[in-house]
C-alpha cells in the first residue's frame, strides 16, 4: 500500500473484514486500520477499535512500528549438566531422609 500521508498525519479506513457476527475472532478484529507518517517520514500502522462503556462509545487506537519484529522469547532448553545436589536420591541405604 502506497502511503500518501503528509508528515505528522494519517488515515483510517473502515475494516472490510469486520462482520459484527459476535464470533470470538470478530471481537478481536480491528474496526478501522490505516497508517500514520511521523515528522521523520517513518510510516506507522494504526488499528482502531470501537469500545462501549457506561459513558458511551469511544475509539481506541493502537500504533505499531512495522520495522520492529515481534519480540518472541527464545525457547530455553534443559541444561545438559544437572548438579549432583539437585538430583533426588531414592537409595534406602542413604542416612539422610531427604
Amino acid at each position: 500500500m502506497e502511503d500518501k500521508n503528509k508528515p505528522n498525519s494519517g488515515s483510517l479506513f473502515k475494516s472490510k473484514y469486520k462482520l459484527n457476527d459476535g464470533s470470538e475472532q470478530d471481537k478481536t478484529r480491528e474496526d478501522y486500520y490505516g497508517t500514520f507518517k511521523d515528522l521523520n517520514g517513518k510510516v506507522w500502522k494504526l488499528k482502531g477499535y470501537i469500545n462501549t462503556s457506561e459513558y458511551g462509545k469511544w475509539l481506541k487506537i493502537t500504533l505499531k512500528d512495522p520495522d520492529q519484529q515481534q519480540n518472541v522469547a527464545p525457547q530455553q532448553s534443559a541444561p545438559s549438566f544437572i548438579p549432583q545436589e539437585h538430583i533426588k536420591n531414592d537409595d534406602p541405604e542413604d542416612d539422610i531422609p531427604f
